[in-house]
């Protein structure tokens, strides 16, 4: 147990809650948990993950001003498509293959599994900026698999924080589809 570990569960929970809840203090309490987790993943040589975080850290100062700008508009949810959702599965699959010899070129620990989960993260997190509900269905799906990568790490919090965040994307979907429209 490492202290950025619990303030990634703590910081990482909250975060995730506040978006969930449409609430824009989401972005600073989740930066807080980019940054420690930066610091544990390159640590324990999980470089796309902490590739990822870096990314995180860039769309956390994004997402934190667009919301302030766009704060009197309207939440719009709405479904992807089946064809959207095609040409992101090969998308996916493509990164798979680019971050997998990255990885191995990096010496990176599990390649395979980092990269799997490093280009579903970062298809999911475009279809969250798109607003569409399927999104929660990909992060309760990636989420959950982190839970097994950071199981074999033996980096129980994290595992603990991503098992947060499968039940928390669950919630999410079943409060977005509540409010999705039909087109």
């Amino acid at each position: 147990m490492t202290l950025a570990g619990l303030i990634a569960l703590i910081t990482g929970t909250l975060g995730v809650w506040l978006t969930i809840k449409q609430n824009i203090f989401c972005w600073p309490v989740s930066l807080i948990a980019v940054l420690v987790s930066i610091l544990e993943f390159f640590n324990e040589r999980l470089y796309g993950d902490m590739a990822l975080q870096v990314f995180y850290f860039f769309a956390g100062v994004y997402g934190w001003i667009f919301w302030k700008k766009n704060s009197g508009k309207t939440f719009i949810v709405t479904h992807a498509g089946l064809n959207t959702i095609l040409i992101l599965i090969v998308l996916t699959i493509a990164q798979v293959f680019v971050y997998y010899n990255l990885l191995r070129y990096f010496r990176g620990d599990r390649p395979f599994f980092d990269a799997i989960l490093t280009a579903g993260s970062l298809s999911a997190t475009y279809m969250m900026t798109r607003k569409w509900i399927e999104n929660w269905m990909a992060w309760v799906l990636i989420d959950g698999a982190y839970v097994a990568l950071f199981a074999l790490k033996s980096m129980w919090l994290f595992a603990l924080l991503y098992l947060f965040f499968t039940v928390m994307a669950f919630y999410g979907w079943m409060s977005w589809r509540k409010t999705a429209s039909s087109k």
